[in-house]
């Protein structure tokens, strides 16, 4: 009777562990989902910085910069330098590269139109998925989950980060 109860007490408390050790997986696995969705959302709706005809697909593919370009840059408040190149990434997809201004711009063609965006930051993703890693420390209560010491943190952290990244890609993938 003595060895049956300890038998239980034993499955009971294997039960618990193996419950608490499931949500410290999941919970870093969405929100790591969650910021790599939220990045993406941000990358989407990005607004364009010039917008303009079609026309120019023939100079961009040729890797010319025409001038009416360089004109709608300056009225922008973004001048170019002297030392831009094009690369073609695509069909429809050009890299803009000004190296002395140390900016990139992404030209995309949508429809009939060229949308020259500006590329985003990749600091600021990583702050997003740093940010839903430091909001897990008010999940975890909620949950019921003890959280211990900094090898749970690093754990968690490491998962969510990783989720964020593969999630975020493959989303990026999926629109490129």
């Amino acid at each position: 009777m003595e060895n049956d109860k300890k038998a239980r007490d034993k499955k009971e408390k294997e039960k618990a562990e193996y419950a608490e050790g499931l949500k410290k997986t999941i919970t870093p696995f969405l929100f790591g989902i969650l910021a790599g969705g939220i990045c993406f959302l941000i990358f989407v709706y990005t607004p364009y910085l010039v917008s303009t005809d079609g026309g120019l697909k023939e100079d961009l593919d040729k890797g010319i910069i025409p001038e009416n370009l360089i004109n709608m840059f300056e009225r922008e408040g973004s001048p170019l330098s002297e030392n831009v190149t094009i690369t073609k990434e695509g069909n429809d997809k050009w890299l803009l590269n000004d190296r002395e201004n140390k900016k990139t711009y992404i030209i995309r063609k949508d429809a009939e139109t060229l949308n020259i965006y500006p590329t985003p930051k990749s600091e600021n993703w990583l702050l997003i998925a740093i940010l839903l890693i430091m909001v897990q420390k008010f999940v975890y209560p909620l949950l019921h989950t003890s959280i211990e010491g900094a090898k749970d943190w690093f754990y968690i952290s490491f998962m969510t980060i990783f989720c964020w990244f593969i999630f975020f890609t493959l989303l990026l993938m999926i629109l490129l």
